[in-house]
């Protein structure tokens, strides 16, 4: 896997608010799209060991080593479904789950 340097999660603070104020700007449908993408990412080219990133101001979609969130979150244990919502304006991260696994 390549380097994600562009992902700096040093700075980032955890947040309760990126998943909200994303649907608020787009929309729940194209929300809910964009996770599809960054699972359908970890499903295709991840790893048992990799996360997938929705980076939220340009809906892309990146794959960090799962290590990152027990740095910064704490978690060890990461479910299947679970994505990172990344905010490079704001500064923020925030640990979700897609239900629909």
């Amino acid at each position: 896997m390549k380097n994600s340097s562009f992902l700096n999660f040093d700075k980032c603070f955890l947040s309760n608010d990126l998943w909200s104020d994303f649907i608020n700007k787009i929309g729940i449908f194209k929300a809910k799209v964009a996770v599809r993408q960054a699972l359908d990412l970890q499903i295709m080219q991840g790893t048992s060991s990799t996360l997938p990133v929705l980076i939220l101001e340009t809906c892309g979609t990146a794959l960090v080593n799962s290590h990152v969130i027990k740095t910064h979150i704490g978690l060890t244990y990461i479910e299947k479904g679970m994505l990172l919502i990344y905010s490079n304006k704001l500064n923020s991260i925030q640990l979700i789950k897609d239900n629909y696994y």
